[in-house]
């Protein structure tokens, strides 16, 4: 099975071998879930992930252990982050996000 490199923004000379399958379901999901404006709580996120996964009828053996959507759901945050595609709400506990905002130059 093919796989993806992901990154970590809070440890950018680590990289994470991911299933591309389940990496690419993961992105999907979250990128449709997260706004571009207002901030989403990470808990928020993992669930909305979920019940994508599930509206997209996306196999439950491919997350077949319980708590592998929390854990792609993290490692995917992370690669997104360092890609500049998502970002985290400054000084926010618990962790917040929302998609990048596109320049307005």
């Amino acid at each position: 099975m093919a796989s993806i490199q992901a990154r970590n923004v809070n440890h950018p000379e680590h990289r994470e071998n991911l299933k591309a399958e389940k990496y690419r379901a993961i992105r999907e999901a979250m990128l449709a879930s997260l706004s571009d404006e207002a901030w989403m709580p990470f808990a928020e996120l993992e669930d909305k992930v979920r019940a994508w996964l599930d509206d997209a009828d996306v196999p439950k053996a491919l997350f077949p252990k319980p708590g592998s959507v929390r854990w792609y759901c993290k490692a995917v945050q992370l690669d997104l982050e360092a890609r500049g595609e998502i970002e985290r709400q400054p000084k926010k506990s618990p962790l917040h996000l929302r998609k990048c905002q596109p320049d307005s130059t």
